[in-house]
């Protein structure tokens, strides 16, 4: 549905679990609320760069206006920059979720507040910006404990159009996980961009799979599916991966990066701070397949905005001309 309660254009649905996963993932599917899909008001036919955000929000600790009106405030107009926003444990709150039935499974609640501005659901926040929103809730943030009901997800936020939305219900490990993809059109050119949070630990009784074996399951999946049910020029993969002590030697960063393999040298400095002693570690991830002579980068932010996570901004450019 809409912002607003009303319909919305079709999201295409692509399962990249095996069939086994299927009664597990039911019983999280049957807790979460609707899908929810805006779209910008007001736009114009976008030139480059493109810039590209991954954030992990930390399901309300993150404050989004902020960092929406840290990267745009200054553009209007002809100046104005097209932004895609690539989030993951982003929330939606409101009475169209689903009573929690008996054999239904939702996920302990997280109830941050970034300083400074309120918790404000991601649909709310896309109609009063008025962007356009792609919003797949993976699982319910919170039983019938009494706090309101809301549920938690992946989003694609950004200020132009999006269009051919897909959601990617990942093979199941601990909690469902749902990836969104989508298109932009720049400068004409298409971009397909992916939003992926993949899990954290794995259930304790194979908690030897926290250590990436999951994860890598879980990417493998991901990649039989995006980015070829998307068409595009070029194709954008970013969001929270979760590895742990091996970082970038897990098998779901090095399956990943052997499909979209640039930038070559992306920035080094660890984006997460570990639930035990306050450390940082790798963990978000920033990753373009582009066509020859494209240019991209990205860079950490110094504000973390609230999450535990900091945001990783990206641009991606065409050459003037055309390679020879």
């Amino acid at each position: 549905m809409d912002p607003r309660g009303g319909p919305a254009p079709p999201l295409r649905w692509v399962s990249a679990a095996p069939g086994g996963d299927e009664p597990e993932l039911a019983r999280w599917r049957a807790a979460a609320g609707p899908v929810r899909v805006a779209d910008a008001n007001g736009v114009a036919v976008p030139d480059w760069p493109l810039r590209v955000v991954a954030w992990n929000a930390q399901v309300g600790g993150g404050a989004i206006r902020r960092l929406w009106d840290g990267l745009t405030a200054t553009e209007t107009g002809a100046d104005r920059v097209p932004t895609v926003l690539l989030l993951q444990e982003v929330f939606a709150t409101g009475s169209d979720l689903p009573e929690v039935a008996e054999d239904a499974v939702w996920a302990s609640r997280i109830t941050g507040t970034p300083q400074g501005e309120g918790r404000t659901d991601i649909a709310s926040f896309a109609l009063e910006a008025s962007l356009s929103l792609i919003y797949v809730p993976s699982m319910r943030n919170g039983g019938p404990d009494g706090g309101p009901p809301e549920d938690r997800g992946n989003a694609i936020l950004a200020n132009v159009p999006l269009s051919s939305g897909c959601a990617i219900e990942l093979p199941f490990e601990r909690q469902r996980r749902v990836a969104v993809a989508a298109e932009v059109a720049v400068g004409g050119h298409r971009v397909a961009v992916c939003s992926v949070h993949l899990e954290n630990r794995a259930p304790w009784t194979r908690a030897w799979r926290t250590l990436g074996r999951g994860r890598g399951r879980q990417m493998a999946g991901l990649l039989r599916v995006f980015p070829d049910c998307c068409e595009g020029d070029a194709f954008v993969l970013g969001g929270d991966l979760n590895t742990w002590v091996r970082g970038r030697r897990e098998a779901a960063y090095s399956l990943a990066r052997n499909r979209f393999p640039l930038p070559e040298h992306p920035d080094p400095r660890p984006t997460h701070f570990l639930e035990v002693g306050g450390w940082l570690r790798d963990a978000d991830y920033l990753m373009f397949r582009l066509p020859h002579g494209w240019h991209c980068e990205y860079r950490r932010l110094d504000d973390a905005f609230g999450s535990d996570h900091y945001p990783l901004v990206g641009t991606m450019r065409r050459p003037l001309t055309p390679p020879a």
